[in-house]
């Protein structure tokens, strides 16, 4: 489950590369004969591939949701990828349940508030139900407990179903480091070992092998690392398709192969590599563009990608432009208008920002980002206690995310000294309020400012 690149300026990070290991102990490798991912290949229906182009890269498929908080990515988790798989002969994963390979989640960093909550649920609740309620921290030791105490050895679909569980809650928890220490418990995913012996299918879920590439660039910053990740994921896509033998597979893997484009770009765009990123997203919609075939959401989609890349590269001519072009194929009130008012922002034209903001906010009172926003676009005209005011009735109304209880403990070291009383009076008021599952439960430290 990756994070979409900021939607307002408050939240752009950047991230450094971090160099690992000895350079004195690589050892060359000659390359292979292989075809890669980005290798011409006719004989492939790839949709990535522009017309009369050498591919610069690999294409990508569903974009993440960047405007609308109250949603999750995180759907329910599912032990195996859907399509029917020969019984698998028995093989030993008892090395999953080694306890050593799983660590006590570190407390420093939660409110106590959250801790010693009066409506935590019992660690016996149903995984499925912690999972529903947004109780990712309990979700994660319950799973883990289950790995080590009550799954058998050689039932790999419960065993891999419970490991996927534990590392995504660890990511949703922030804990990506650990996450990423904890998956080299599989090892290897190219051995032999994870293949099936009759069809070559591989054993572990395809969204567990997505995660454990994103845990490898993430929690190490081996950003280059996970750029090959996909880019070994998508060469298996393009095979894939080539050998599906009905239409509903090709198009599960094409949407695999384009979800693999867009997690590289998101890697450049954590690496910093705004520009990088931007061109690679420019090689889907000159692609795209070109086709006979009418556009379609997820090419106005990656037009919106755009606009934001280009927004953190600060060239706002080019973010009109891709945004022009997304609201040319398929309107929407509620984005173009958003990012329409971002633009502004992103050029310092402040009282336009605040003006579209309000028009949204009246037309859609129920969007959360679209009332943060508008509280940061007045915050930036001097009016703090007006955005004080909106971002208190939304942290009320709505389910508390992370950027909303940032910038809530933001205004209150703007208005007062004794902002510390306010940020733990607003940690004990979230930690008594009843889990819904539309966001994670838990606050931690670092978003409320403590």
């Amino acid at each position: 489950m990756p994070p979409p690149p900021p939607t307002h300026p408050e939240r752009a990070r950047s991230h450094g590369r971090v160099v690992s290991g000895d350079e004195r102990r690589r050892v060359a490798i000659p390359r292979r004969s292989t075809r890669g991912p980005l290798d011409a290949d006719a004989g492939v229906d790839d949709p990535l591939s522009p017309p009369d182009a050498e591919p610069a890269s690999i294409p990508a498929a569903r974009p993440p949701r960047v405007l609308s908080p109250s949603r999750s990515e995180a759907g329910p988790f599912a032990p195996h990828d859907g399509g029917s798989m020969p019984d698998v002969p028995s093989k030993d994963f008892s090395f999953v349940q080694d306890p050593s390979a799983y660590h006590v989640l570190p407390a420093a960093n939660i409110p106590p508030s959250f801790l010693n909550a009066p409506n935590q649920p019992s660690i016996s609740t149903p995984l499925e139900t912690l999972l529903s309620s947004g109780r990712y921290r309990l979700a994660a030791i319950a799973a883990a407990r289950s790995i080590v105490q009550t799954a058998a050895p050689a039932d790999h679909v419960t065993l891999l179903y419970l490991l996927h569980v534990r590392l995504a809650c660890l990511c949703l928890l922030s804990e990506h480091a650990l996450a990423a220490h904890e998956s080299k418990v599989l090892g290897d995913l190219n051995s032999a070992f994870y293949r099936h012996p009759l069809t070559n299918a591989h054993l572990v879920p395809w969204n567990l092998r997505v995660l454990i590439v994103r845990l490898a660039a993430l929690g190490y910053g081996e950003w280059r690392k996970g750029v090959m990740g996909y880019y070994e994921l998508a060469s298996e896509c393009r095979d894939n398709i080539t050998k599906a033998t009905s239409e509903e597979d090709k198009q599960t893997w094409k949407t695999r192969l384009r979800d693999c484009g867009i997690r590289v770009a998101n890697i450049l765009v954590e690496m910093g590599q705004m520009e990088g990123a931007a061109q690679h997203l420019s090689t889907f919609s000159s692609s795209t563009g070109s086709s006979e075939a009418p556009p379609t959401k997820e090419e106005r989609d990656v037009y919106y990608m755009e606009t934001l890349v280009h927004l953190r590269l600060g060239d706002v001519h080019a973010a009109r432009r891709c945004l022009a072009a997304a609201t040319e194929i398929s309107a929407d009130e509620l984005l173009d208008g958003t990012l329409d008012a971002l633009i502004h922002l992103s050029n310092s034209e402040y009282p336009s920002a605040v003006f579209t903001f309000r028009e949204l906010h009246d037309k859609f009172p129920e969007d959360a980002m679209v009332t943060q926003n508008l509280a940061v676009s007045l915050l930036y005209t001097g009016h703090i206690a007006d955005a004080r005011g909106l971002l208190t009735e939304l942290a009320d109304a709505s389910p508390p995310f992370h950027s909303l209880v940032f910038n809530l403990s933001t205004v209150y070291e703007l208005c007062t000294e004794r902002n510390r009383e306010k940020k733990t009076a607003l940690a004990e008021k979230l930690a008594s309020r009843p889990a819904d599952g539309v966001v994670g439960w838990e606050v931690g430290n670092t978003d409320l400012k403590l």
